[in-house]
């Protein structure tokens, strides 16, 4: 077993349930998800609304099915960057509105602030560690340490995001 190879499999399983959730809550409500694009300030998102969800669950599936490449991860980078990107131009523009990094916020929900750009800056790390090779790794530990983080790291953030 290759503890490198299991740290980039377990990241990766992180990964796409993180995309495979935020994927499905926006579907859940895609009218309601064009909203807070347009609140958000970003152009066209009624096409967006479509767009980033269909993004998401495709990065989410292969994450998890192209065990042999490291494009995804790298793919997973881009697009939180992009998405960084869209919250520090809110940040910057003063106009910070709530994220609908993960579907349509909810009541109360805060607006963006360096906390946001620090959650994406774990998932880019996490992304960084996805991009190494998954041969050699320990598939059964890599399912029970994924059983524990993948709940934890979607409940925080939830809390956190």
């Amino acid at each position: 077993m290759e503890l490198g190879a299991t740290i980039a499999l377990v990241a990766r399983i992180i990964l796409a349930a993180t995309f495979g959730v935020s994927a499905a809550t926006k579907l859940a409500d895609r009218p309601g998800f064009a909203r807070a694009l347009r609140d958000f300030g970003l152009p066209g998102s009624g096409a967006l609304s479509w767009a980033l969800p269909v993004l998401e669950g495709g990065l989410a599936l292969a994450l998890l099915l192209v065990a042999g490449g490291a494009w995804p991860a790298f793919l997973a980078v881009a697009v939180l960057a992009l998405f960084t990107g869209a919250v520090v131009a809110n940040l910057m523009g003063g106009r910070p509105a709530p994220c609908p990094c993960f579907g349509p916020p909810t009541a109360g929900a805060r607006p963006v602030s360096a906390a946001t750009v620090a959650r994406n800056g774990c998932l880019v790390a996490l992304a960084v560690l996805g991009t190494g090779s998954t041969g050699g790794a320990n598939l059964g530990a890599a399912i029970a340490v994924a059983a524990v983080t993948v709940p934890v790291t979607l409940m925080a953030l939830r809390r956190f995001g």
